[in-house]
């Protein structure tokens, strides 16, 4: 074993041992040999220790040994050192490189000069093959140990490629570390920022963003432009918000573009972006054409057309003194506010200003414009724009299509919408059509035979469909699954189109193939539909199990219909106003008391998921359900009709809740019937109710346990009964005496008010006194405090009353 004694780059011979002969000396500056890769048990550091000799064995490289593991000093030999890096790079031993630089001390240590062309191309080389190979860690680290040494990395990789890698790895720290290294880092900071923005990883572009400040001498307006649309790609309007005001609170005032991109990004709120606007005005910043185009997008949003046209004209007279250009943007965005209000004519005139303008119409304007009129219903005066688009040069898209297709199945030109479909899609198809559409496919889905007008013949569809190739979307054929009819067979022939073609039916297309079985009355099929979407890797979504829901109450079936309403429910899918209202209105009379509990739950779970009902059709039946009481298919008096009230003094919801929360009793739980809150006419009806429901379980078997009270009031003690109390009162024993036969009787009790506080002793809490005098007063002691009582008034019906009257033939 030898022990060597490193000073500098000279080397001291080693002690002889027994052995030798005579000592072997290293020369003072030796060259380095041919390189070659390093041994896998070569150390790198041991070559910064010991020279190689050019005489020296390969095999001498392996007896090198390290003295000093420390840090390695100032005196190292550059050259050497260059040298070594070198053969370390191209050995495949980047981490020992990478670790052997780290342990020199001295930063003022270049490189550079002692590396040529070629091996700063090696180095090159093999920091791009560590990014292609995703070693991006490695590679950052070998660039900035690099960077150390005076040596320049531009060029070596693609900037886009190590931050593209460090998006896909979600490694914002790593991405800003390389950035840094590049004398152009805050335009990468942006680019850092806006690619994890676009694959919608706020979290990781906030921290690149959080990383990125601590880098800046002075404020950077990109980087905050930035950050804000990184928010505005993730849908997190608020962080925007919070950025912006942190902005503010360190006094930095935002230039145009910062405020540009915050309302883009906030357009949603128009309230919002108008404070924006006057924020920009207020620091005295000019608005410029992309700032007023924004201002359009969010009245467009808004549905603000007023608003809309008033910057319009805005516009309109900056543009006349020279100020502004209107752009084509300018005009797409209010056209298409007037298109999404259908205010087609307006949008025509807005297309006239700019052909007057010498501003070509974008695909935006044209869509729009065709949208608005096939929206009106003008079928012809979308074709011709569409005719006019293609005669412009503008390329449709296949919106354009969808747009045109809709239009002519909206108007029920179902022969037409196919015979536009099958031309688009090529002159092989077009040629049978153009035949006298001997095609099958077309004749058996001609509900509405219409000629192709004249502005659109056969041989300009045929070289629009050669220069703009159309393709067909799951839309298109949903929207010509539309055009059906009753035809189910043709229907399924274009869903296996779609797979043919590759495309799958959403949920949108199944729901509509299950909307055409119920116009043919099949409800076996459309359940069938229903469960093949499961089948298809399709889980049906509540407009799926609505249109089965309306297949089914369509055809009688309502069994079917609750059951798939409950079915849906054990799904967790939540059901809509429109499944509601299908449900509600299946029936056109109640026969029986499930029937009625059945349609009550409903209700109720409409109330809870927070819907608000019409309850004026199912009010209606339940009345005459429950003054079936008295006499099956009798008409009821005028003065009792619920529907002679109008809708001011109806309180239907508490209506239907007041007997919804008595029918979904047990009957033995019923001991009471509360009437509180109800006008007379709705309490006749409510008290109907649970007598009819009394009468058809009694049948069934279930006995009267107790006599029935009715509870109608509350008043005080030392006060007579309110008008409204009296009157229920009052129609009640009517209805109990004169037209049921029953005997009721008034029965007061007293009661401590809602709004005393409670007993002490819990036990003793609410406690009830039948016929206590007035001026009696209950004992202070027992923990009471001293408030009078109130009265609630009731009625009484005997159990021997109810059995009577439910014997009575």
């Amino acid at each position: 074993m030898r022990d060597f004694l490193i000073l500098g780059s000279s080397v001291a011979t080693p002690f002889p041992s027994s052995s030798s002969a005579a000592p072997h000396r290293y020369p003072i500056k030796p060259s380095l040999p041919k390189l070659t890769p390093f041994s896998s048990s070569w150390n790198i550091s041991c070559a910064l220790q010991a020279p190689l000799s050019l005489s020296a064995d390969s095999k001498l490289v392996e007896d090198f040994k390290v003295v000093d593991e420390d840090a390695i000093d100032s005196g190292v030999d550059t050259e050497v050192l260059a040298k070594m890096v070198l053969l370390g790079i191209q050995g495949n031993k980047v981490r020992s490189v990478v670790h052997t630089l780290n342990r020199v001390q001295d930063h003022s240590v270049s490189l550079a000069s002692h590396l040529n062309g070629s091996s700063i191309d090696a180095i090159a080389k093999e920091c791009c093959r560590l990014v292609m190979c995703g070693h991006i860690e490695e590679a950052v680290e070998l660039m900035e140990v690099l960077t150390r040494f005076k040596i320049s990395i531009r060029g070596f990789v693609q900037p886009s490629d190590v931050i593209k890698r460090c998006v896909l790895s979600r490694n914002p720290i790593l991405a800003v570390r390389y950035a840094c290294l590049l004398p152009h880092a805050q335009i990468l900071f942006c680019n850092i920022i806006s690619e994890f923005g676009k694959r919608r990883d706020l979290i990781s572009a906030l921290k690149a963003y959080e990383l990125s400040k601590k880098h800046m001498n002075i404020p950077n307006m990109y980087i905050y432009r930035a950050i804000i649309d990184a928010c505005g790609l993730c849908r997190d309007y608020m962080k925007s918000r919070y950025i912006y005001e942190d902005l503010l609170n360190q006094k930095i005032t935002p230039n145009i573009y910062v405020f540009n991109s915050l309302m883009n990004v906030n357009a949603h709120d128009l309230s919002y972006t108008l404070n924006l606007y006057q924020n920009m005005q207020n620091l005295a910043l000019k608005p410029d054409m992309t700032s007023y185009n924004i201002l359009l997008k969010a009245c467009c949003v808004a549905g603000r057309v007023d608003l809309a046209q008033d910057i319009y004209r805005e516009l309109k007279h900056l543009e006349s003194v020279g100020q502004l250009k209107l752009d084509v943007f300018t005009y797409s965005t209010i056209i298409k506010v007037f298109a999404d209000a259908r205010l087609w004519q307006m949008a025509l005139t807005i297309k006239q200003d700019m052909i007057s303008a010498g501003v070509s119409l974008n695909i935006v304007a044209w869509s729009s414009l065709i949208n608005a009129c096939a929206h009106a219903g003008l079928v012809e005066q979308a074709i011709q724009l569409f005719e006019e688009m293609l005669l412009a040069g503008c390329e449709p898209n296949t919106q354009c299509f969808n747009i045109i297709l809709n239009a002519c199945v909206e108007a029920c030109q179902y022969d037409r919408a196919f015979r536009f479909f099958h031309s688009w899609k090529g002159k092989k198809m077009l040629g049978s059509f153009g035949e006298g559409c001997n095609n099958n496919t077309g004749q058996e889905l001609v509900h509405n035979v219409t000629t192709i007008p004249n502005g659109i013949s056969n041989s300009h569809i045929l070289s629009f469909a050669e220069r703009f190739p159309f393709t067909p979307t799951t839309t298109t054929y949903n929207i010509l699954l539309k055009a059906c009819g009753t035809d189910y067979y043709h229907a399924k022939a274009l869903i296996k189109e779609m797979e043919t073609v590759g495309l799958s039916p959403n949920q949108i297309s199944w729901s509509i193939l299950i909307d055409i079985c119920g116009a043919s009355a099949n409800v076996e099929g459309a359940i069938e539909i229903l469960k093949n979407m499961g089948d298809a890797g399709i889980k049906p979504d509540v407009i799926a199990y609505t249109t089965a829901i309306k297949v089914c109450v369509e055809s009688k079936n309502f069994m079917q219909a609750l059951a798939l309403y409950e079915e849906m429910k054990s799904y967790h899918i939540r059901p809509n106003l429109i499944t509601y209202n299908t449900l509600l209105k299946a029936r056109s009379k109640y026969g029986s008391l499930h029937e009625v509990q059945q349609c009550l739950a409903i209700y109720q779970d409409m109330r809870k998921a927070g819907y608000k009902p019409n309850d004026c059709y199912l009010e209606e039946l339940i009345e005459e359900w429950c003054e079936g009481v008295i006499q099956d298919n009798r008409e009821i008096q005028g003065e009792f009709s619920s529907s002679n009230k109008s809708e001011l003094e109806r309180s239907q919801s508490l209506l239907l809740e007041k007997i919804a929360a008595h029918l979904l009793k047990r009957v033995a739980d019923i001991l009471a019937i509360d009437v509180q809150g109800l006008t007379k006419v709705e309490a006749r009806l409510v008290v109907l109710a649970v007598l009819r429901m009394i009468k058809e379980n009694y049948s069934l078997g279930h006995s009267i346990n107790d006599d029935i009270l009715i509870v109608i009031g509350a008043t005080k003690v030392d006060e007579n009964p309110a008008k409204r109390i009296l009157e229920v009162q009052e129609a009640i024993i009517k209805l109990l005496r004169n037209e049921l036969g029953l005997e009721a009787f008034p029965a007061r009790t007293r009661l401590a008010l809602s709004d005393t506080p409670k007993l002490k002793l819990p036990n003793l809490a609410n406690l009830k006194v039948e016929a206590l005098p007035a001026e009696d007063a209950l004992p202070t002691s027992m923990g009471f405090q001293t408030r009078r009582p109130g009265i609630l008034v009731r009625l009484k019906i005997t159990r021997k009353s109810l059995y009577s009257w439910l014997h009575r033939k």
